[in-house]
This record gives structure tokens, sequence and C-alpha cells, in this order.
């Protein structure tokens, strides 16, 4: 249970973080263009045809995440640090397919410098 808690804890800040960085986007007036965009909640489909990558929360408890790239769904390695692992494939994904781009923000150095982390 105490994992549990950290996790949902966790997955917000990071989402709550990255919404604060990225700019609006005028389809989503809510103004939380991460959680829109990037990242799909259970019980919401893994419909990757709308998306070219995102994190995908495919389980809600024991809280189990995913990597939408393209029409594949990348399969994490239970556990305790699925969450973490996640987060890493999905930053060394925007290095190495996306440029270190996020949107239009820069994950590198010159940006919100977050890349540091695989590095």
């Amino acid at each position: 249970k105490q994992w549990y808690q950290r996790r949902v804890a966790i997955t917000a800040g990071v989402a709550t973080y990255l919404d604060s960085h990225l700019p609006r986007n005028p389809m989503y007036p809510e103004g939380r263009t991460f959680t829109t965009q990037y990242y799909v909640q259970t019980p919401s489909k893994a419909d990757n045809k709308k998306r070219e990558y995102a994190v995908y929360q495919s389980s809600v408890h024991p809280p189990h995440f995913k990597l939408l790239v393209g029409e594949e769904v990348w399969e994490v390695s239970k556990g305790r640090n699925n969450l973490f692992n996640t987060l890493i494939l999905f930053l060394y994904y925007l290095r190495e397919e996306q440029h270190g781009m996020l949107g239009p923000v820069n994950m590198g150095p010159t940006g919100l410098n977050m890349l540091w982390i695989i590095s």
C-alpha cells in the first residue's frame, strides 16, 4: 500500500511538473498539455494511433506503466521500480528518437535539463 501511494504521488508530481513547463495547446484548454498528450491512464484504451508516444498506466492497483511508441506497446518490467523504469525509458526515447524534445520543449541542458538522468 505504501508503494502504491508513493507511485501515485510521483506520477502526479511528474505530470504536474511537465504540464507546467510545456506550452499550452489550444486543443487542450485546461492547460494540461503533458497529461492530455503524453500520458494515458486506464481505463482509457491505449489508442496509440492518436499519439506518437506516451506513458501508459495500464493498471491502477497495483500501478503498472508501459510506453506507447507508434503502434507498439513497450512492456516494462513489473514491480516497484516499474514507474521509474518507464520514466527512464521515456526519457531515453525522447533523447534518441525525438532529438531530446518533448513537443516544443528541449529536455536537455538548454531546456528542462532532465536528460542528464540517463547520461
